[in-house]
């Protein structure tokens, strides 16, 4: 649904965007993914914690943007040269340069447990190579900044997750 606040440029929301790839098991469903309409259509992706999950599966969902980030598919002919290229580049946002922004925002408790929640689930993705920012929903209203946790970094995503040798 497209949405303009003043002193804004024009975005297109989704909800509940699903991220599948069969091939190896994976499965979620973002909350929800904001697209610029720019030349390269950049994106970004939204997850909403109410305080429900554990702190397992919080930092779950942010290793399993991960491993969709890093999945590789091979393309060519049966006995050519060929080459992999980035499974969400081919098929869920080709317009993209980058893997989408993962912004979380924490909401449902009382502000300082939602601190706690935010300093835990920095922890838990320590390592992680895709590009996360999470805030509380309080400090969102505040306007005060999201915290980086974490900095996009393909050429280790591409080490940690090689090149497929053959279909």
């Amino acid at each position: 649904m497209p949405v303009k606040l003043p002193g804004t440029p024009r975005f297109h929301w989704q909800v509940e965007v699903n991220h599948a790839i069969k091939a190896i098991g994976l499965s979620f469903s973002t909350d929800a993914v904001r697209t610029l309409p720019t030349a390269t259509s950049e994106v970004r992706l939204f997850e909403v914690d109410n305080g429900t999950m554990t702190r397992v599966r919080l930092a779950k969902g942010g290793w399993d943007y991960e491993r969709y980030a890093g999945h590789r598919l091979w393309e060519g002919a049966r006995g050519t040269v060929g080459r992999s290229y980035d499974f969400w580049a081919r098929h869920r946002y080709p317009r993209s340069r980058l893997f989408p922004t993962l912004h979380v925002v924490l909401t449902g408790l009382p502000e300082h447990r939602l601190q706690r929640r935010l300093q835990a689930l920095a922890r838990d993705v320590e390592g992680i190579i895709i590009a996360v920012l999470a805030t509380t929903l309080p400090r969102l209203k505040r306007g005060e900044p999201w915290s980086e946790l974490a900095v996009d970094d393909a050429p280790r995503r591409r080490a940690r997750y090689p090149q497929v040798i053959s279909r």
